[in-house]
């Protein structure tokens, strides 16, 4: 089996994903729903400002020639349903938007009025012209101007600098008033924006701190054989990378997606309003866009699939080798390691270049259909401006909105990458959640009494690591409370997997295996390794201080505890020459301690939680001979009391067991004390003839 080639990862529909990644977003509803207000409302602001724009141009720059109703000052009040008036020569004047001169209701009395200007003069005529583009021609009848316009005659009054500064003075206000509220918008756009990105990130950085806190928890718990096929680098990508990939999804994409539908669905609603042909103009790339997408969806996804796939297999190479660097220099295979690197960073670079090339193709097809859309509404716009049918301000308004229309539609196609992104890693760890762990507490646990007596018996057990590929074959046997136990066989005899069954690091398939008379599949996981310390040959410590590795972390276990425990394996006279004493920090893994520093730290650890059961899994093999007389000593005294398990090659070490069981390719072949099992003269005897012939003296040279 080669762990480097992961399996495929379960693959889930988009609206199971999101299911269940808005159920981790659930708890801060009322967050995100804050987050969708604020985005309304910079939204409203947004598109505000365009529509500012359009009044200045339309009310205000080209607001001297509009429509006006005028009527004698005493009769004032007939006017204010269409705002506020000027006062000109007795008479009040009131200017009028498009749709109030398109309904043609007008108070009785009110006469028509309009300011043209014709040879750099301005006129007041006494009418309305029939379009904002009439040709307009001047001259006089009976000594005043008359002002012709596609026919029609009108006539006019020459208006002097006062009176149309009079005019005017409408419009310098409404410029005031539009740039005050132009400013306002463009504040609390800035300022809402400010909030909800801080309010984004807080809830998004501690959704994804769950999310870590789970799949770490989770990983905690699963079986040994979970970690045999997956190699470390791969489950570092699933909790770091993977999970930073949904932070983007709850931090960013959620709620910006959300205000993306927002404008689009504001800007459609404000096109359509000031006018539907432009609108439905402006819309007619859509078709294609949705074509685009389609594409884009349908490789995106498996790209980053694929992509993620080879980052777990690059960092899993990484972590492996870094891990056996002294191997690698050993055997001067540097450059051996280097090519197989420079084949997973190949593939990889291939696999990130796939996305940055169909983003490249997706991200200027939107832009391009953008600008088709524009180069659209200025050809219809411009020549509808002409033609007198909508106003500058309506295509100037328009040419805004395509491009904040597309504006969105380029960020969703940003977000929609990150989308597919996030998919991706949900599924990994989604499909590392749903793994379930094979060792699990029963549906009815039997807790362990107060007083573990230790009596361990195995009953017809029967264990395989790969399906019926037996390990241990029909293994019988009982371990009396306070014995000492000792277990010797050739390598792959079936050993340490006995070891690792009594802490139910994997489960076995056949008979069971019992502490104090009770199934250890019914006793709860953690009374039952409570209950258990072991040592193993390849000592594992973590970073941290000297202190902390004995007691890992257990502020139960005193100091005191923890150099008595280091007294007993006579490691506390080194560990008190230290600079720091027991704070003294561990390089990674202990490096800046011997072999056999790190194995008696080990036995100081196991003795400082005080098990009822001991096991010793090759403890012994890193330690000089005099030491491990002192720890075969200390060990002595620590095991009265208690249940001894000891896994050995060297049979001196075990020779004062109270029983040794032999294995031999996974079954159980003899049994016994050391001098019954040399009076048997069996596989035992044959083991300690292999031994000891080889510490026989040599015959002297001739």
């Amino acid at each position: 089996m080669n762990i480097h080639v992961e399996k495929d990862v379960k693959k889930y529909k988009d609206s199971q994903l999101l299911y269940r990644l808005l159920g981790y977003a659930k708890p801060y509803w009322k967050m995100i729903v804050l987050c969708i207000a604020m985005a309304f409302l910079v939204v409203v602001a947004d598109l505000a400002r365009p529509y500012l724009i359009k009044v200045a141009i339309d009310g205000h720059i080209n607001g001297l020639q509009k429509p006006m109703l005028a009527v004698e000052s005493s009769n004032a009040k007939m006017l204010e349903a269409y705002g506020s008036s000027t006062s000109w020569d007795n008479r009040e004047y009131v200017r009028l938007e498009a749709e109030a001169v398109e309904q043609g209701s007008f108070p009785a009395g009110a006469d028509k009025r309009q300011i043209v200007k014709v040879d750099s003069k301005e006129y007041m005529i006494y009418g309305w012209l029939p379009s904002q583009q009439a040709v307009l021609k001047l001259s006089e009848a009976g000594g005043k101007p008359l002002i012709t316009a596609e026919g029609q005659s009108f006539e006019a009054l020459e208006l002097n600098e006062q009176a149309s500064e009079l005019f005017r003075t409408q419009d310098y206000v409404g410029f005031l008033k539009l740039g005050i509220l132009f400013l306002l918008t463009v504040i609390t756009a800035a300022i809402l924006s400010y909030l909800q990105s801080n309010l984004l990130q807080y809830t998004g950085q501690t959704i994804i701190f769950n999310i870590r806190e789970q799949l770490f928890k989770h990983l905690s718990r699963m079986p040994m054989s979970y970690f045999d096929r997956n190699p470390v680098g791969r489950l570092v990508v699933r909790v770091t990378q993977d999970t930073e990939a949904l932070n983007q999804l709850y931090s960013q994409v959620v709620v910006n997606l959300v205000k993306d539908v927002i404008v689009l669905i504001g800007i459609i609603i404000i096109m359509l309003q000031l006018n539907m042909k432009l609108a439905f103009l402006s819309f007619a790339v859509i078709p294609f866009l949705a074509v685009l997408t389609f594409w884009y969806r349908s490789v995106i996804r498996e790209a980053q699939r694929t992509s993620r796939v080879i980052l777990s297999r690059l960092n899993s190479f990484l972590a492996e080798n870094l891990s056996g660097i002294r191997i690698t220099q050993l055997f001067i295979r540097e450059e051996r390691q280097q090519e197989q690197f420079d084949n997973h960073n190949t593939q990889y670079y291939r696999a990130g270049m796939r996305g940055t090339v169909i983003n490249s193709i997706f991200q200027p097809a939107i832009g391009f259909l953008g600008n088709l859309a524009i180069a659209l509404l200025l050809w219809y716009g411009g020549g509808s401006v002409i033609d007198g049918g909508i106003t500058f301000g309506i295509v100037y308004a328009f040419t805004h909105y395509v491009r904040q229309f597309f504006q969105p539609l380029m960020s969703l196609a940003e977000k929609y990458n990150q989308i597919q992104t996030s998919m991706v890693g949900a599924e990994r760890i989604f499909d590392m959640l749903d793994e379930k762990s094979t060792v699990n507490d029963a549906a009815e646990p039997k807790s362990l009494p107060k007083h573990v007596r230790g009596e361990i018996t195995f009953d017809h057990v029967w264990f395989a690591y790969n399906k019926e590929d037996w390990v241990l074959k029909d293994v019988s046997f009982t371990i009396q409370p306070g014995q000492t136990i000792a277990f010797v066989g050739a390598t792959g005899a079936g050993k340490s997997s006995i070891i690792q069954l009594i802490n139910r690091f994997y489960d076995i398939q056949k008979g069971s295996i019992k502490l104090d008379g009770i199934d250890i599949r019914d006793i709860p996981l953690d009374e039952l390794r409570r209950c258990i310390s072991i040592v193993q040959q390849d000592v594992f410590l973590f970073t941290g201080d000297i202190s902390s590795n004995i007691r890992l972390n257990n502020h139960d276990i005193s100091e005191a505890q923890v150099e008595e425990a280091a007294k007993m394996v006579n490691i506390d006279e080194f560990v008190k020459h230290l600079p720091q004493g027991y704070q003294t920090p561990l390089g990674e893994r202990g490096v800046n301690l011997s072999l056999g520093q790190r194995q008696l730290l080990s036995f100081a650890r196991a003795i400082a939680f005080r098990p009822e059961i001991l096991i010793l899994d090759e403890a012994t093999s890193n330690i000089d001979t005099e030491t491990e007389l002192v720890v075969q000593e200390a060990l002595h005294n620590i095991s009265k009391g208690r249940t001894t398990l000891i896994v050995a090659h060297r049979l001196s070490t075990i020779q004062h067991a109270d029983q040794i069981i032999v294995m031999h390719k996974g079954k159980l072949r003899e049994i016994g004390n050391h001098f019954q099992l040399l009076a048997q003269r069996g596989y035992y005897y044959r083991l300690y003839e292999l031994q000891y012939k080889e510490q026989k003296p040599m015959p002297a040279a001739k």
